[in-house]
């Protein structure tokens, strides 16, 4: 294969030299592989829940309270609310207990309660997640009465000092909405490496289609080609990204998932066009080189000596420009988030909580650990372009 050949191997070599890159690479891939399993880390469930000598995995599967031995068919909302907790001491609930229902309006509070005990307490055991926080879960604290924006380190305030967010586990106090900032920052993490390398991927391969059809046939397909990008190219891409993303999230019933779909296809409308660009032109100049020649004269097909002949020799712009089409997809989503035009809350987002820490200046345990995460990615990133495209691009060696 062309990617293992004795030259593909000289230049990973070079990169690996380079210290700088390659220690990047390694601090990047531990981050993600950190945070891959974000809900391990940080969730409101027991990872393991052993009930009267059964094994339950709330973190993996949503439970009824009859699943658990219980009277009702009811989920199991909240694993911390004082209904769990009366269900497992084998104590009546009444519907003025459950604050956490009536807080998150599910109107199922009666039906909760009354998914009863029977009088006899529960042999429990639970193992939790180092953050014992979802980046969605919210609940009432009577430890932390400033649930909202509640500082890590606690504060005074009329000569009172007011209890922190550690009290309750949130080591990075709370945002405005009273969720954990820390497991708004893994998950968020996680969901933005993961849109940047699939949006990397995708519009590389998009972009190495279109370029290798506009260089390789030439004539007509390329002037078709390059007025069609140019005419596309000239629309803001910002202001189109921002128009398509308002308009579908206005027409359209979108869940979160839904809506990172929509923001990973209309960011692949633009994202394309500069790979493409580079690909017409190593095609350009390949087509008419003598390998590609004599593949003619042997009988090979068209899309044989684009995909298996010319493709594996142009791979330097590829490989180059991964990097920082990462850094860019990132910083395309971030910055949609913080216009407002990206993701919904309660979905965790880097831009969002740069949006809040912006509104809330004072909240600095919101704004300067997300800003701190954001700019060692970029920066980790970049070190990693470098050091690719100095070991890959003949051009930039020293």
């Amino acid at each position: 294969m062309a990617l293992l050949s004795p030259e593909f191997k000289a230049r990973c070599r070079s990169f690996r030299r380079s210290k700088r890159s390659f220690y990047s690479l390694l601090i990047l891939c531990a981050l993600f592989l950190l945070c891959l399993p974000a809900e391990l880390l940080c969730n409101d469930k027991p990872l393991v829940m052993r009930l009267d000598g059964q094994w339950f995995f709330p973190v993996f599967r949503d439970y009824t309270y009859r699943d658990l031995g219980g009277a009702r068919d009811v989920p199991v909302v909240s694993y911390r609310s004082d209904t769990f907790q009366a269900f497992l001491d084998g104590k009546p609930v009444t519907p003025d207990v459950d604050r956490v229902y009536r807080r998150a309006g599910t109107g199922a509070t009666g039906a909760a309660a009354s998914a009863g005990a029977d009088g006899a307490p529960r042999d429990v055991w639970m193992l939790h997640a180092p953050v014992r926080h979802s980046y969605k879960s919210y609940y009432d604290s009577d430890r932390l009465p400033r649930q909202c924006l509640a500082n890590p380190f606690g504060v005074e305030r009329d000569g009172e000092k007011l209890p922190g967010g550690m009290v309750e586990g949130h080591y990075l106090g709370t945002d405005r909405h009273g969720k954990d900032v820390l497991a708004r920052l893994v998950y968020g993490i996680r969901l933005s490496l993961l849109f940047a390398v699939a949006l990397a991927f995708t519009s590389t391969a998009i972009g190495c289609f279109l370029g290798a059809l506009q260089g390789y046939f030439g004539g007509a397909v390329d002037l078709a080609g390059q007025r069609l990008t140019e005419i596309w190219g000239a629309i803001p891409r910002l202001l189109l990204m921002m128009m398509l993303s308002d308009f579908l999230s206005r027409h359209g019933d979108l869940t979160g998932v839904g809506h990172v779909l929509m923001l990973f296809l209309i960011l692949n409308l633009t994202s394309w066009m500069g790979m493409a660009s580079h690909m017409r032109a190593m095609f350009l100049r390949a087509r008419n080189l003598d390998y590609v020649k004599a593949a003619r004269a042997l009988g090979a097909g068209n899309s044989r000596i684009m995909w298996r002949h010319i493709l594996p020799n142009s791979l330097t712009p590829i490989v180059t420009f991964l990097p920082f089409s990462i850094s860019g997809g990132i910083l395309a989503l971030v910055g949609l988030d913080f216009l407002g035009f990206g993701l919904k809350y309660p979905t965790p987002s880097l831009g969002e909580m740069l949006s809040q820490g912006q509104e809330n200046i004072e909240a600095w345990w919101i704004i300067v650990p997300t800003f701190a995460v954001l700019s060692t990615m970029l920066i980790l990133l970049t070190f990693v372009g470098d050091g690719v495209r100095n070991a890959f691009d003949p051009r930039y060696k020293a």
